[in-house]
Order: C-alpha cells, then sequence, then structure tokens
C-alpha cells in the first residue's frame, strides 16, 4: 500500500508570499503520511527563491519551462502527485494543517466503501463529517461548478483516465468536470468537512489586494463567472451527462437536467447581483462594483433559458418534460427575482428618506 496516503497538490503563478504561507502551513505537522507538491508555472515574482528554499522530504517543487495556463498547470500538478488521494489546493486558499490526521481518517473510510471522489467543506457532510453519494445523486452534487480547492482525486483512477489532458485543453473553464465526471462513474462521492478547507471564501492573502490571472480582459461581461459564459459552462455539464444517455435513464437525465437548469437562472440572476455588489470580489477579478438591477436581470434569465432551449433542440434532446422543467423554472426565477431585487431597493428607497428626516431633525 502507498505509504503517501495525500498530496496536496499546489498550482502556483506570481503568488509567492501565499505560496509559501501554505507550503510552510502544511509542512508544520509532524507526520509522513502526506507529501506536498507544487507546479510553478514559470512564475516571474519570488516564486522560485520562496519555494526553493523550503528543505523536507515531504515538499517538491516544480517550476514548468514555460507557462503551461491555468488549466494545464492544475493537471500538472495533479500529476506530481504520488499519494493514494490527491488534494487540489489553489494558491490563495487557507489550510489547516493541524486537521490533516482527521482527513486521513476520512480518506481510510474512503478507500474501505468504493468513493473515488470527495469534496472537502461542505457544511452539510453529516454528523460522521462525510456523507456519500452515489449514482445521478452523485453527478447532481458534485458535477456542477464547484471552487477547486478542496476537490480530492482517487490517484490510481485519476492516471488511468484515458485522454485527461485533452479535458484541460479543450474545457473553456472547468475541465475539472470532465474528471470528476469520470471519477464518479467508476465509484461513489462524498462530502466532507475535516476542517482542513472550511469550504468558506477563507484566504490566506487579502483577495482584494491581489489580482486573478484567470481573466485575461476588463470586461465584466466577459469574465467567467459572468451570465453569458455562466449559462455556457452550465450548458458543458449538460452535454457530459447526455453523453451516457446508455448509463443512466431518460428520468435520471432529466432529473439532473432540471437541477442544472435551476443552478442555471440562480447564476445567472441573484448570484451575479450579489457578485457584482462585492468589493473584495470584483476586486479580485479586476472590475469595479456595479449595480444590477431588475432589467438586467430579466434579460439574463430570459436569454439563459433561449440559449438552453436552443442547445437542447440542436442535439435532439429538447422533449415535452425538459419544456415543461424550462418554463416552470424560468417563471419561478423571473417572479422570485423582480420581488427580492423590488423589496431591496425599496429598503435603500426607505433608507435614503430614514437618513434625510434624521439630517432635517439634526439641522433644525
Amino acid at each position: 500500500m502507498n505509504s503517501v496516503i495525500v498530496s496536496f497538490c499546489i498550482p502556483v503563478y506570481n503568488n509567492a508570499e501565499a505560496a509559501a504561507k501554505i507550503v510552510k502551513g502544511l509542512l508544520s505537522l509532524n507526520d509522513s503520511r502526506f507529501e506536498v507538491v507544487v507546479s510553478d508555472d514559470a512564475s516571474t515574482d519570488d516564486t522560485q527563491k520562496m519555494l526553493s528554499s523550503i528543505h523536507d522530504s515531504r515538499f517538491r517543487y516544480y517550476r514548468n519551462e514555460k507557462n503551461l495556463g491555468a488549466h494545464k498547470n492544475w493537471e500538472h500538478s495533479l500529476e506530481l502527485g504520488k499519494g493514494e488521494w490527491l488534494y487540489l489546493v489553489m494558491g490563495r486558499d487557507r489550510i489547516h494543517s493541524e486537521k490533516i490526521p482527521r482527513l486521513i481518517e476520512l480518506l481510510e473510510y474512503s478507500r474501505e466503501n468504493g468513493i473515488t471522489y470527495l469534496k472537502d467543506g461542505y457544511s452539510n457532510a453529516g454528523r460522521e463529517g462525510i456523507r456519500i453519494y452515489s449514482g445521478i445523486d452523485a453527478m447532481i452534487k458534485f458535477i456542477i461548478r464547484v471552487h477547486p480547492t478542496g476537490d480530492i482525486y482517487n490517484g490510481t483512477i485519476f492516471r488511468n483516465i484515458p485522454n485527461r489532458t485533452i479535458y484541460f485543453g479543450i474545457s473553456d473553464m472547468y475541465p475539472e468536470n470532465h474528471i470528476r465526471h469520470n471519477l464518479l462513474l467508476q465509484g461513489k462521492g462524498a462530502a466532507i468537512m475535516s476542517g482542513v478547507h472550511i469550504g468558506k471564501e477563507e484566504y490566506i492573502i487579502d483577495f482584494a489586494a491581489v489580482k486573478s490571472g484567470v481573466d485575461k480582459n476588463h470586461n465584466v461581461f466577459d469574465t467567467y463567472f459572468a451570465p453569458r459564459r455562466t449559462t455556457i459552462q452550465n450548458l458543458e455539464h449538460m452535454d457530459i451527462m447526455d453523453a451516457d444517455s446508455s448509463i443512466f435513464s431518460r428520468k435520471e437525465l432529466d432529473r439532473y437536467f432540471r437541477s442544472n437548469f435551476n443552478t442555471t437562472l440562480h447564476c445567472v440572476s441573484i448570484l451575479w447581483q450579489g457578485k457584482c455588489a462585492d468589493y473584495s470580489w470584483m476586486a479580485h477579478y479586476g472590475h469595479n462594483v456595479r449595480k444590477v438591477g431588475i432589467i438586467e436581470i430579466t434579460s439574463n434569465i430570459l436569454r439563459a433559458y433561449r440559449e438552453t432551449k436552443s442547445y437542447l433542440q440542436e442535439h435532439g434532446t429538447y422533449t415535452p418534460v425538459r419544456e415543461r422543467i424550462m418554463k416552470v423554472y424560468t417563471a419561478k426565477w423571473l417572479v422570485y427575482s423582480i420581488f427580492r431585487t423590488g423589496i431591496r431597493r425599496t429598503c435603500e428607497f426607505l433608507g435614503f428618506w430614514k437618513f434625510m428626516r434624521a439630517v432635517k431633525k439634526y439641522a433644525s
């Protein structure tokens, strides 16, 4: 049996201080059952200098000769791991090394119970710190976009996935969805709460001060979490699932479609509105805070509906069941978004007048 239970695989690029903190923090725990590997994507800052100065038999540092790009560097970091399990860590996130023994307990349990993919940091993981999903339930729970840190792959299955390198070149934004899908077809998925990664937006860096390297342009409507790109990504998820129509029943695929479409409409409406109002989030991706009103949200929802319908018609998967699902959920999100935004704007308006009355009272 592999003596290295888990490899913490960290792709980094021009984030020297944060990367060094993560690595040193992990290595502060005296435990030989894990290793830390870093794939440096030809950083131009002090990453090489700072990480090369760390000497520990459990740590391996690799520097790419040329920049591979974020996705392929993710893959490279996972390929470097020699552990039984591969734990993906983005170079900005806080990792708690003192919880690693608990993580290893959960991984050993997973090995014995046919689990091939885990997501760490789920608050609904259950009292025992783990909740297992299989079949279509696992696909619904895990294939839709999630933050990469806390993805844990069965190392043996990952290394044997055919053409996995291709996935990291054909996907617009989330190549790990293909990998996750493949792993879940060969076993079960599990949501865990080990404490190693909290699962909330807890960063080892000042999120607003450090710019993301994901998006090279500065048009907020082209950024990766913008409505149009989110819709495209979720259509990619549908494509992944519909390709396995021989594995899942039509009822199961429709169930997945309902969950995915509901998520799409949530992302292009309320989630988009929330992101645009979050200073730290917008600053990290190089954008200014902006208000998203009812007209924009309504347009986003209707566009997502039209593009999904067009996609289904082109692929021959537009059925009466899916038509009903789309109409029901489109109506649901239109009503909810308009009501919610209207209430918020009313509260803001009333708050303004309350402030003005206070000013008037004070002035008198």
